[in-house]
């Protein structure tokens, strides 16, 4: 129970205040809490030397002990203060046992542990005389009921929670969180509930990575670019959005391909697979409605070709071995050890005159093949020397997107959901006979779309091997020397060396582009 009379102005006071979520009717919250735990402060003549607000933190998933803000009192600074000083019971905790936990905390290290609107005051900084036993004994019957109806309380939010996600599950509205990046909430059309559209700061960055990586971009030196530039990380744009402060987060290669794999980036609700030692960070599930097609709950970010192609291009990477987009090296991937077939590697060699040689060597490693080298000028030259001359009249060859007939894409979105319907019911997540009515008419619905698509003619979407309209011989002078390397392993140039200064070259202007050269 709180008391009336002052304590000594001894007393050191740390304020502290919660919120579950910066919405709503709690984006002013925490003030009101500080206000009042300072206000309890000066009326007991109190010293505040402290206070602390944990934000966007679930007393129901954190103890006291493990919010970022309040453990650091409750540790490193626990000598620097004498009385905690909370505006309810719920603010602290909402379990039972983090309430006893928190208690036995305070008797350990003896402090006062306030609770305003609560009038709860537990004492364990003054010594207990027969005459305040009593009153101490109650102040702890009050502090468990509190905690108990808080716990409860606590329980209600969830379940409520609970049911309103299973509720909108199916739905066109948007439930509870934070959007996918490239979104943002707004009213849903229908008056009713939320939805997602298009965050326009977001979408230009979304825009640029996917051009950027469609045009031969590597995930690294697109996330290494936004990191340079200051593009805000998917994080720190939803902290900046919702006027919170930036931690610094970057840009990961993670995040780039998760969030251009993702379908909630063309606005279709999702629930995550589970998680597997192979797959970490799933790619979402798309929610079907009942007749078996995906949950829209905001615009596309792309349209379903663009889609496509990013699908297939990351798919393909994916199965390729990793390759070294840029280099210094202007034979890379040209010039190779006739004996192991290794990449050739670059050394410079400086006289004691000052002047400095370049050689192409061997680069097998531990122990690279001996006597496999080649004067770097001489070898350059006579690559580019020989490759001009044959085929300095032939078109550039280069890598272009086939789209696929108008119903391909559809075709393709079907077998996928077909395939991830019967993996979720193998998993056994259509449990009740509700759940097998709602797997069958979806799977109805879909095999009779598989069925009617699967019926007209298909032209698979997809990248081919084309010619430009520059020849070799128009783009090599104005063509930087990585511009170079890149014509030259394209068009299958193979520079093969076999003992110091001797070569032979071969050149494979038939081969698939991007295929391994003999």
């Amino acid at each position: 129970m709180l008391c009336d009379t002052p304590y000594m102005s001894s007393i050191r006071a740390v304020v502290g205040a919660r919120v579950s979520s910066l919405q709503g009717d709690e984006k002013t919250s925490h003030k009101t809490q500080r206000s009042k735990g300072e206000a309890y402060a000066v009326s007991q003549s109190w010293t505040v030397v402290g206070a602390f607000e944990d934000l966007d933190v679930s007393a129901i998933k954190l103890s006291p002990f493990e919010r970022p803000d309040l453990k650091v009192w409750l540790t490193d600074r626990a000598n620097e203060w004498d009385a905690l000083i909370f505006a309810k019971t719920d603010r602290v905790f909402r379990s039972a046992n983090d309430c006893v936990k928190l208690a036995e905390w305070c008797r350990e290290h003896s402090k006062i542990l306030v609770l305003v609107d609560d009038g709860i005051r537990l004492d364990y900084y003054h010594p207990e005389d027969a005459k305040d036993a009593f009153a101490g004994a109650m102040s702890k019957v009050f502090l468990i009921l509190a905690s108990v109806f808080a716990e409860i309380e606590g329980q209600r939010f969830v379940q409520r929670a609970r049911d309103r996600v299973s509720y909108l599950r199916n739905t066109d509205r948007w439930g509870y969180g934070l959007p996918p990046y490239g979104f943002q909430v707004v009213d849903h059309p229908s008056g009713v509930g939320k939805a997602l559209d298009h965050d326009a700061d977001a979408q230009r960055v979304l825009h640029e990575a996917a051009s950027r990586f469609l045009a031969g971009g590597s995930w690294t030196g697109i996330a290494h670019d936004f990191n340079n530039r200051g593009v805000l990380s998917p994080r720190d744009h939803h902290a900046a959005r919702s006027g919170k402060s930036v931690t610094g987060s970057k840009w990961t290669v993670d995040t780039l391909r998760m969030m251009l794999m993702n379908p909630t980036t063309q606005g279709i609700k999702t629930h995550a697979p589970n998680r597997t030692p192979t797959r970490k960070r799933p790619v979402g599930t798309p929610i079907l409605d009942a007749d078996g097609e995906p949950v829209r709950v905001g615009p596309p970010s792309f349209d379903p070709e663009t889609w496509e192609r990013l699908q297939s291009e990351i798919a393909q990477r994916g199965t390729e071995p990793q390759k070294r987009r840029h280099s210094t090296n202007p034979l890379l991937g040209v010039a190779k050890c006739a004996l192991c077939g290794k990449n050739m590697r670059q050394r410079s060699q400086t006289t004691r005159g000052g002047v400095t040689h370049r050689y192409y060597l061997c680069s097998n490693a531990p122990k690279a093949c001996p006597k496999v080298s080649v004067i770097a000028a001489d070898a350059e030259e006579m690559v580019e020397q020989e490759f001009l001359e044959h085929h300095a009249h032939r078109r550039v060859r280069t890598r272009v997107w086939r789209d696929g007939s108008d119903h391909s894409a559809a075709l393709e979105q079907t077998n996928r959901t077909i395939e991830s319907l019967r993996e979720d019911r193998a998993m056994g997540l259509f449990s009740t006979p509700e759940d097998e009515e709602m797997f069958r008419r979806q799977m109805t619905a879909l095999i009779a779309k598989r069925d009617e698509l699967s019926a007209l003619p298909i032209v698979r979407a997809g990248w081919v091997d084309a010619e430009s309209d520059q020849t070799y011989g128009e783009v090599w002078p104005t063509a930087t020397p990585e511009e170079r390397r890149k014509l030259l392993t394209d068009a299958g140039v193979t520079l093969h060396v076999t003992l110091p200064n001797i070569w032979r070259i071969q050149t494979d202007l038939d081969a698939p582009l991007n295929a391994p050269h003999a």
